[in-house]
């Protein structure tokens, strides 16, 4: 079982990544799923590396293990209290349908106990609310930053 959702953004796949990884604001999302992202205290200065480990609260705190971080592609799996677990993928990839867009797409291959917890939950459109949250917190900073506002900083 594996959940997909995807949806288009007007914005450029390299600056979907760039507010993507600006975890700083991810309050600025408002999403219900994923609630905030954070490097943990100490972290290496510098970009986000394979097996760096996150925090990141689902309503729960718990800890993920970066799999790929790359201009195209955010990977990382999570195992909250050993028995729900998953791989979690964020692509940006560059729209045929939106002219200098980004077709996001936001997947998650279930393990162990999430695999039933995925089929209990209305997780398909939770997932699906998530991307439309994060492509209005995209649009917002990008039509910000054009519009001569303040520029994030990674």
């Amino acid at each position: 079982m594996t959940i997909i959702t995807q949806i288009e953004i007007e914005a450029p796949p390299e600056e979907v990544w760039k507010v993507f990884l600006d975890f700083e604001n991810w309050p600025k999302i408002k999403s219900d799923t994923i609630k905030a992202v954070a490097r943990q205290p100490g972290h290496p200065e510098g970009p986000i590396k394979e097996g760096e480990v996150l925090n990141v609260n689902f309503g729960i705190n718990s800890t993920v293990t970066v799999l790929e971080n790359s201009p195209s592609q955010f990977r990382w799996r999570g195992d909250m209290l050993y028995v729900i677990s998953g791989e979690h993928t964020f692509r940006f990839e560059p729209s045929k349908i939106t002219p200098g867009g980004t077709t996001f797409i936001n997947s998650e291959i279930p393990f162990r106990l999430n695999v039933l917890l995925m089929r209990l939950l209305p997780a398909e459109s939770m997932f699906q609310q998530f991307c439309k949250d994060f492509k209005a917190r995209v649009e917002s900073a990008v039509k910000k930053e054009a519009g001569g506002g303040t520029t994030t900083t990674l």
